[in-house]
């Protein structure tokens, strides 16, 4: 599974924030407690952390651990949040709850507690 990868290394740091599933569920809870208006750092931090999982998830595809389906739904969460980072008006934020939650759901499946 896509998640071996990354909790392998967690396991050998000790620390599961390290992988980036973690680490973009953790920035996305940064922008939703401080809501900024837009072109946040908070953003950016997300943006970075779930691309760096898309890419972990595009590498477990390469070798048949990881189902197009999951890339597809971190695709949707990621879509969301670059959104919220460049809003044509108001950020969605009712969006990047859901998205969160779409997230969280992810993480559950690819890299367990």
């Amino acid at each position: 599974m896509a998640g071996d990868a990354t909790a392998d290394r967690a396991a050998e740091t000790g620390r599961p924030d390290d992988r980036p599933g973690r680490k973009a569920l953790a920035a996305l809870d940064r922008v939703l407690a401080h809501r900024p208006k837009k072109d946040d750092h908070a953003f950016s931090q997300a943006t970075l952390c779930l691309t760096a999982f898309r890419d972990e998830l595009i590498e477990g595809h390469r070798r048949q651990a990881c189902t197009r389906e999951r890339l597809t739904h971190l695709n949707g969460v990621l879509s969301v949040v670059l959104a919220g980072h460049f809003p044509l008006g108001d950020v969605p934020w009712s969006e990047l709850d859901k998205a969160r939650g779409w997230l969280s759901d992810l993480l559950d499946a690819v890299e367990p507690d």
